[in-house]
């Protein structure tokens, strides 16, 4: 029986972790940054969302009682947001990565800079609430309140210290009155707002910079004990990372792409401990999660090309094509032979890059499985844990697969794409489903086959916090950042 997804799938089909693989390296990382994400890149932001909080609640509680206005608070939040867009445009010289809303203030913001007025915004818009919330509470600054409250969230000690700061530096400028009520912003009004909104303008405002780097490096303390020791031990890691930063920087300019790619290679070849061991285990997961992505790529690709079939004809498909790569002969070769034509160090001296790995279906399921092979030997070589007894993650059960494996190159291939793709796939799909998101299916099955959707899939890789961290540090003055984002140490520990 054919399901009936609807005419408009192919309208709808969303989602970049479409195999929900991804959320464990994901949350290694996370770990070692305390809370920076993959989206959050500028410090500033994080003082002004406390501030934002702290002056939205004073002004609504003016006349006694607070009151909470969702859509007042998103107007309001807006607002901030175009404000500090605006004084980033007008700072002449300001780095306006990551200025939030300037894709969509794209006239705004040339009218602006051309010296003509413009009006803030009457639309509500939670985006740098969605943003930097989670950096915020990580750090000690906002907190979510029980619904008995009457108030979503508010500010801690740390947070109100921050508003207190800010407040009285803003205090006569008129600027809290026009966020409050509205209006038009004209260039003069923007360029008074620098001081206070322009993102490259954190260490100029008084002590805003200091009670970040504050809220950065000092453990706030919770009241339960438990939520206090993970706090204690996320600031830990953190100044694990900047320590590491700190000693990587000191004599080379590196992105946080070169400088993950660096330390993987040298955990592999000399092994490590502590946060180098920690950073490797990020980057290990995350090659792995690729090629099993690689090989999703690959199914739904030959699923587009020849129609529905099961997955054991996708990967006949592929063994019966000729194609030029030297492991193409090996298919029926036992998969101990194939995985011995893999050299160490594949690849070695960078980062994977996932523009590099787009071929035929037959190509890329190849390339998937020398990047498994070479993560099963960097695992040895690393010291990475992945055999249990119990289920495993997609990551580590691929590994198992292919180290214990012992029929042929495709057979062991099938079972990996039977196992840790096509059914991990469909069950993260429907959990998703089941949780009222989008449908991400690039396939469905019907019986023994898998139908495709009519709908492509691209490899990538999952986005890292590393950057965000380095830019974040480089903002506040605690690491030094250069225009191509390569960086210097200067790291404040």
């Amino acid at each position: 029986m054919n399901v009936a997804w609807g005419s408009r799938l192919s309208s709808e089909t969303k989602g970049l972790d479409v195999l929900g693989i991804r959320a464990l390296d994901q949350n290694i990382e996370a770990s070692l940054t305390n809370g920076i994400t993959t989206i959050s890149i500028r410090a500033r932001y994080i003082s002004i969302l406390a501030w934002a909080i702290g002056q939205y609640f004073v002004d609504e509680s003016a006349g006694g009682q607070v009151h909470h206005d969702k859509d007042g608070r998103a107007v309001y939040l807006n607002r901030v947001r175009f404000m500090v867009l605006a004084a980033t445009f007008v700072d002449q010289g300001a780095s306006r990565i990551g200025a939030m809303g300037s894709d969509y203030y794209v006239a705004e913001m040339a009218a602006l800079v051309a010296g003509n007025t413009v009006r803030l915004p009457e639309t509500g818009s939670l985006a740098m609430l969605n943003t930097y919330f989670g950096p915020s509470s990580a750090l000690g600054l906002v907190e979510s309140r029980p619904e008995s409250s009457g108030l979503p969230f508010g500010l801690t000690a740390r947070g109100t210290a921050m508003y207190h700061e800010r407040d009285k530096r803003l205090q006569g400028t008129g600027l809290i009155e026009l966020l409050r009520n509205g209006g038009e912003l004209d260039f003069e009004t923007a360029q008074t707002a620098i001081p206070a909104f322009s993102l490259d303008m954190t260490s100029e405002f008084g002590g805003e910079a200091e009670l970040l780097r504050q809220a950065l490096t000092e453990a706030w303390v919770p009241r339960n004990s438990l939520a206090a020791t993970r706090v204690a031990q996320s600031y830990q890691k953190m100044r694990n990372t900047c320590t590491w930063l700190d000693r990587e920087l000191e004599s080379q300019h590196l992105s946080a792409n070169q400088l993950i790619a660096r330390n993987y290679d040298r955990t592999v070849l000399q092994r490590a401990n502590g946060i180098e061991h920690e950073w490797a285990s990020f980057e290990w997961h995350r090659r792995v999660h690729f090629a099993l992505e690689l090989l999703l790529a690959a199914v739904t690709k030959t699923l587009l090309n020849h129609g529905s079939m099961s997955i054991t004809q996708v990967v006949a498909t592929w063994s019966a094509r000729t194609t030029s790569e030297p492991l193409a002969a090996h298919w029926n070769s036992p998969v101990k032979v194939a995985a011995a034509l893999v050299p160490r160090g594949r690849f070695r001296g960078g980062l994977l890059k996932p523009g590099e790995f787009q071929f035929d279906p037959e190509v890329q399921a190849l390339r998937a499985f020398e990047v498994l092979v070479s993560q099963a030997y960097d695992a040895q070589a690393i010291g990475e844990t992945h055999r249990s007894n119990g289920p495993t993650a997609p990551a580590a059960r691929a590994i198992e697969i292919l180290e214990n494996g012992d029929g042929t190159l495709a057979e062991v291939l099938l079972v990996i794409c039977d196992e840790c793709v096509a059914q991990r796939h469909i069950a993260n799909t429907m959990r998703k489903m089941g949780n009222h998101q989008d449908c991400s299916l690039r396939f469905y099955p019907d019986g023994p086959v898998l139908v495709p959707t009519g709908i492509d899939f691209t490899p990538n890789y999952s986005g890292s916090r590393l950057q965000n961290t380095m830019r974040i540090l480089a903002d506040l003055k605690m690491l030094n950042v250069g225009a191509d984002s390569t960086t210097t140490a200067g790291v404040i520990v």
